[in-house]
């Protein structure tokens, strides 16, 4: 029974367009059966399984491109560890996402960073890795020279200049990671103070909103309190609970004596 259910659901899935197409061509004057009636249940027909099949190919392609765009970004992290040696990639990467933060901030989108020409770190990203690709070659090139033997003076020298010449190098591309990097928390400090701004102006609204609503309910004139007049009903109560008080003593009273004789 259950499987008979489930293979109804399942058809009337597939087959609900041309149901529902060739239901329409007759409402609208079609013959049944006619040659229109089956257009229209079979256009609608088609236009659906077309769907159902773009979805998971939709679907795949999109898959797909996740796919490539992160085997596309560790093969750039394998270059530029290459490139740039572990420390060299990872100040590179460090200073590739302070740009990422400032260009998606919201001080960046509403303009007060300027035109995106103005915060176009392109140039000093190009910097920062041709320093630390530099830095590496002479590194690699100076490495190889550890294993000789019988070094001249000027080869000391020349290792010590190489030495030197690495140091200046990182020093220079750490120096530009660094401003790039104080320019981001800057941009993020714009956006916190963007963010309690809005939060001020919802606040001020709310306020604003409150006294005029509550102002007129506690300090109007039409709503000071009105002189209170005694209330019958009270009145009723109280006299009534009293008579019934007095009613349970004369009852009480007379059951004692009763009992006395």
């Amino acid at each position: 029974m259950l499987v008979l259910l489930l293979l109804c659901v399942g058809f009337l899935a597939l087959a609900w367009p041309y149901l529902f197409g060739t239901w329409l061509a007759v409402q609208l004057g079609a013959d049944n059966p006619s040659t229109a009636r089956s257009v229209t249940g079979w256009v609608l027909e088609g236009v659906w399984l077309a769907f159902l099949l773009a979805v998971p190919i939709v679907a795949w392609l999109d898959e797909r491109k996740k796919k490539e765009k992160a085997r596309r970004l560790e093969l750039e992290k394998q270059q530029r560890r290459a490139d740039f040696g572990e420390k060299g990639a990872r100040l590179y990467e460090q200073a590739a996402a302070s740009v990422a933060q400032i260009a998606g901030s919201e001080a960046a989108r509403a303009g007060w960073l300027g035109d995106p020409a103005d915060f176009d770190f392109r140039a000093d990203l190009t910097a920062i890795a041709d320093n630390l690709r530099r830095a590496e070659e002479i590194r690699r090139v100076s490495g190889e020279g550890a294993s000789i033997k019988h070094l001249t003076a000027a080869d000391k020298k020349m290792r010590e200049d190489a030495r030197r010449a690495i140091a200046a190098l990182e020093n220079a591309a750490k120096e530009r990671s660094r401003l790039i990097g104080e320019c981001a928390r800057q941009a993020a400090d714009i956006d916190t103070q963007l963010a309690d701004d809005r939060e001020r102006g919802v606040s001020a609204k709310r306020r604003e909103d409150l006294r005029n609503r509550l102002g007129p309910m506690l300090y109007g004139t039409q709503n000071m309190p009105a002189e209170m007049l005694p209330s019958e009903s009270a009145d009723v109560v109280k006299a009534r609970a009293a008579a019934f008080r007095e009613l349970r003593g004369v009852l009480r009273n007379y059951r004692l004596d009763g009992d006395g004789v």
